[in-house]
């Protein structure tokens, strides 16, 4: 090979181990999160724990998202809030009901989604309710809009505020939010929705874009150095 081809190779074959690592990360990438997701849908199959034990996991450090936990206590809903949602495909409302305990206690429970202006009654009195743990800490997306509180409009998950907006004489409250799981025959609302794992999983497409790179980056090499040799022939 001519001297002058070198830088040539030189450029390409370091794009091409760049891009070649870049697409073996991604396929790292896309194990990692084949497993995370399958051990987060084995805590939404196994059996509920109580939310003192729930708490007890998160005090020690333990990630708690999508742990199934089952409470008993009463529903504030003189204090609902309403999250911005839509219910097939029209603008409505998720229902954000207080669950108060008899020492005073509070934990926030997502009870599904009503159409705007819907009507609907929760169950006053103590119940039980088996739903999942929603952390939502991902804070304010770029295209939303402030919440307003004062008139119990929330576009984004602000737990603090959400907790702040419903009073004083909260003896503690959870870190995060239960999402209630659905029950055969219910259809009242608040409609609830079997919950799903709100996690991306983009890695195989993102790998063989990295691949595909290479292979066209090699090939464009390799053409334009075979045309370069006919040149000089």
């Amino acid at each position: 090979m001519k001297p002058r081809l070198w830088p040539i190779f030189l450029a390409s074959a370091t794009g091409i181990v760049i891009l070649l690592g870049l697409g073996v990360w991604q396929v790292q990438r896309l194990g990692q999160k084949t497993a995370l997701i399958a051990s987060l849908e084995q805590r939404m199959k196994a059996e509920p724990i109580s939310l003192k034990d729930a708490l007890l996991k998160r005090s020690n450090g333990e990630d708690v998202e999508y742990v199934k936990v089952k409470i008993s206590a009463s529903p504030d809903a003189a204090h609902n809030l309403r999250k911005l949602s839509s219910v097939n495909g029209s603008p409505g409302w998720e229902i954000i009901t207080p669950f108060k305990f008899d020492d005073g206690n509070l934990v926030l429970v997502d009870m599904g989604t009503v159409a705007e202006n819907q009507p609907f009654v929760l169950t006053p009195g103590p119940q039980s309710i088996e739903g999942i743990i929603r952390i939502h800490n991902k804070g304010r997306g770029f295209f939303d809009v402030d919440n307003d509180p004062a008139q119990n409009l929330w576009y984004w998950w602000d737990l603090p505020a959400m907790l702040t907006n419903i009073g004083p004489n909260i003896a503690n409250e959870a870190p995060f939010i239960i999402q209630k799981l659905p029950i055969d025959g219910d259809t009242n609302p608040p409609f609830v929705q079997k919950p799903k794992i709100e996690l991306a999983n983009n890695h195989l497409g993102y790998a063989i874009t990295w691949f595909g790179l290479a292979a066209a980056l090699a090939g464009v090499t390799g053409f334009y150095l075979r045309s370069l040799k006919k040149a000089d022939a």
